[in-house]
């Protein structure tokens, strides 16, 4: 190697090293990449929060239908919130039984988001916890099952049966305070027909059996426990579909004539501390879940097809059963006086005593229950 030549690779080395010393300085000067927030989702296992089911297993579709997706992690338990190729969320779905159950973990802050029942929303609110309805669900959906056997094959002949049977009729409900709990007794009480969760009751011609949770109802009715249940959807489906009983009644048509027509069943609900912390993640969640709710309606075949894997269920079934189901319901007018109504029926029966009862005007409860203006943000979002 000449002279002029040794000192060109010296050079080199020398430059090299340096550029090298250069990168390392400056790698320990770059920031972390930032750790993406948790979002924690529940529902209860049961076709009426379909939409969460819809939204994980269409990431395709809503990637191209509005740009906010999931990516799935691990199917029905860990997602990526999407907004296009960029993940903005951490998503852990959790899933227990309704009614109270899934708000009172959402009220504890076991979650930030929830599907869950308007009169346990309103019942949680109404103590105090700091959560707000986000977005209706849907509306509709449950009814009254009695066995195959049994002589009722209405409302009309369901009531002639209670009050002429020597035994009361025995009906199951799955927890209480249950949209279906508050229908079904207070079409009781305005059809004078006495009913009692007491067993000693002499004057009781329905007696109401708490079965702790819907997967319950279907083997009661089978060994004979009850003679009937009120429940919502899939379980009405699913009982005629193992022979095991038959929908009598569809609850929204019960007495008082009318008044259960659209009645308000499931909402979308947030912890006031994630809403605060996390509003732009909230907002696109609930303009997910609203699209969702849309593809239910336009594709109700694959709908069924995809709500029937994610409950392990029957294709068959959820054919059945979602059509029967409202997810087309908004937070207007109507909406509000369905939550009104819950309001008196729980008022009625001493449930409310706190925020609920004690607001003084419309407006005042408007804000106690809702977050109007993220609802208006989500909807502009999801055309």
């Amino acid at each position: 190697m000449t002279g002029i030549q040794w000192r060109n690779a010296l050079r080199y080395c020398m430059t090299s090293l340096m550029l090298s010393i250069v990168a390392v300085a400056l790698s320990g000067c770059e920031k972390p990449p930032q750790e993406l927030p948790t979002l924690r989702i529940a529902h209860a296992p049961h076709d009426h929060h379909a939409p969460l089911y819809v939204a994980a297993m269409n990431p395709d579709y809503f990637k191209q239908h509005g740009g906010v997706w999931l990516r799935e992690k691990r199917f029905r338990q860990a997602y990526q919130l999407m907004e296009g190729d960029r993940a903005i969320a951490n998503v852990e779905i959790g899933s227990h039984t309704g009614g109270q159950e899934l708000i009172r973990r959402l009220s504890e802050e076991q979650y930030d988001l929830s599907f869950g029942g308007v009169p346990a929303i309103l019942k949680y609110i109404d103590k105090g916890r700091s959560i707000r309805m986000l977005a209706p669900v849907m509306a509709e959906g449950a009814g009254l099952v009695m066995g195959v056997d049994s002589p009722a094959r209405d409302w009309d002949s369901f009531l002639e049966l209670a009050k002429t049977r020597k035994e009361p009729l025995r009906i199951g409900y799955k927890s209480q305070f249950s949209v279906q709990n508050l229908i079904f007794e207070h079409a009781l009480s305005v059809s004078n027909v006495p009913f009692s969760s007491d067993a000693d009751d002499a004057k009781a011609r329905i007696l109401l059996i708490n079965l702790n949770g819907p997967k319950n109802l279907i083997p009661a009715l089978k060994n004979q426990l009850v003679d009937g249940f009120v429940i919502m959807q899939p379980f009405l489906a699913k009982a005629e579909a193992q022979g095991v009983g038959k929908t009598v009644a569809m609850l929204h048509e019960l007495p008082p004539q009318g008044k259960w027509r659209g009645h308000p069943c499931c909402a979308l609900a947030a912890h006031n501390n994630f809403l605060a912390k996390h509003p732009d993640l909230s907002r696109k969640m609930t303009a997910l879940m609203w699209r969702a709710r849309d593809l239910v309606r336009e594709k109700p075949l694959q709908s069924a097809k995809q709500v029937a894997a994610w409950l392990n269920g029957s294709e068959d079934v959820e054919a059945l059963s979602l059509p029967t189901i409202d997810f087309s319901v908004q937070l207007d007018e109507s909406w509000r006086r369905g939550v009104h109504y819950w309001i008196e029926a729980m008022q009625h029966r001493g449930s409310l005593a706190g925020q609920v009862r004690a607001a003084r005007s419309p407006a005042e409860l408007d804000a106690l229950l809702y977050d109007r203006a993220l609802y208006q943000q989500a909807c502009q979002e999801a055309p």
